[in-house]
């Protein structure tokens, strides 16, 4: 329940106010309302007793379902194709539904207030007579409970979170740093917690930065001989092994414990850029991110601090823009060319004080983008079903 409240927490963090994109679905729940309501009015038939009072109210109860439902629609087609995970827009969705649905409540208690003496003339023409009274009361409320039903238009809604089923696949590439200045973090526990919560439409591919004889004999000296290399088999660093499912990279975790001579961290990001671009349709993909865990010392760190760097390669920056590029960074804070360079191509880095939470953290952040937060239809079943509930307490008072 405490991570239920800090998910609304988290979405009134991401919302930005300031923007027009945040305001413009509760602007438009209103359009529509009144919209779907004047156009109703207009399609209601003239074959029945009840006034104009009446039929408003009822209209606008009904076009308000419509809407609910289109959002909550569109709130589980978006959830389920995570598009969340870059467009901050849950509160402001969250709110529009909340006036999507408050709207019939507060027309069912406008309802409620016809039910006496005078106020009932407003609903269905006077009786002439006691039988008379008797029917169009008992006609007023069926009617009025009739309208309740409408409160379950919403729930077709829902029926697009069958779109979760869609299959398309992810590919997660790890580059991870398995030095003996890496050998006693926290990092291969908290990968194996995260694979158990992915999907298997997501497949792994696993790097290590192993290959290079005693000594980190065979490896390439700067950045320049990296990136000069076109063949993922003319590089000796990195060893990498790709997965299906990450139930399967879970099974390839316990190689991380096997400590590499030296970090040529670069060669292996390199190397395993070239192996994909090698081994992979990547148009066959929805979503590709780089992930990288390391503490940044490199063997060629000395030269990284001029000279080129991986975004000087076009090719790199189309398989692996900026922003799908994570660093979880095991430097103890301390800042060094490799993290800075990062850094200023703009990817993300993530300390990690070898606490496990702090790595687990960091990796829920870049793969929120393949991870499906329920909290959000937990807080659209949870306004949907509260406003349901006020609106089967309001009933219309005994006319004696």
């Amino acid at each position: 329940m405490n991570e239920f409240f800090k998910s609304i927490a988290l979405y009134w963090k991401q919302a930005n106010f300031g923007v027009s994109e945040f305001w413009l679905f509760p602007l438009m729940t209103v359009f529509f309302i009144w919209i779907f309501t004047a156009v109703g009015l207009k399609l209601y038939k003239r074959d029945h007793p009840f006034r104009a009072a009446f039929l408003i109210d009822r209209t606008w109860i009904i076009s308000s379902m419509i809407v609910a439902m289109l959002l909550i629609g569109l709130i589980c087609y978006w959830w389920s194709a995570n598009y969340f995970s870059s467009h901050h827009l849950q509160l402001s969705l969250l709110f529009s539904l909340i006036i999507a649905m408050l709207v019939p409540v507060i027309c069912l208690v406008r309802l409620k207030g016809y039910f006496s003496g005078s106020g009932l003339r407003k609903m269905l023409p006077q009786p002439l007579t006691p039988s008379q009274s008797d029917k169009t009361i008992l006609l007023a409320k069926k009617e009025f409970n009739k309208t309740k039903y409408y409160f379950f238009v919403p729930v077709l809604g829902f029926t697009m979170l069958f779109s979760i089923f869609n299959t398309y696949k992810n590919l997660i590439t790890i580059v991870f740093d398995n030095s003996t200045s890496m050998s006693n973090s926290n990092a291969a526990s908290a990968l194996s917690d995260t694979f158990d919560n992915l999907q298997d439409n997501n497949e792994i591919i696993l790097t290590t930065v192993d290959g290079l004889g005693p000594d980190a004999e065979g490896g390439k000296l700067n950045m320049t001989e990296i990136m000069g290399v076109n063949k993922s088999a003319f590089l000796k660093a990195g060893v990498i092994t790709a997965y299906n499912t990450p139930t399967d990279a879970k099974g390839g975790l316990p190689a991380l414990a096997n400590p590499s001579s030296g970090s040529p961290i670069c060669e292996s990001i390199w190397k395993t850029f070239l192996y994909t671009g090698e081994t992979k349709t990547l148009s066959d993909y929805k979503n590709k991110i780089l992930i990288v865990i390391t503490d940044g010392e490199d063997n060629i760190g000395a030269t990284l601090s001029s000279g080129k760097f991986f975004y000087d390669s076009d090719d790199f920056s189309e398989m692996y823009p900026a922003d799908k590029v994570f660093i979880i960074d095991f430097s103890k804070g301390s800042m060094n060319p490799f993290m800075q360079k990062f850094q200023l191509a703009g990817c993300d880095v993530y300390n990690a004080e070898n606490n496990k939470q702090d790595y687990l953290d960091g990796l829920d952040n870049a793969l929120a983008i393949f991870k499906n937060n329920w909290y959000l239809i937990y807080w659209t079943i949870a306004i949907y079903i509260l406003l349901f509930v006020c609106s089967l307490f309001i009933n219309p008072k005994t006319i004696i």
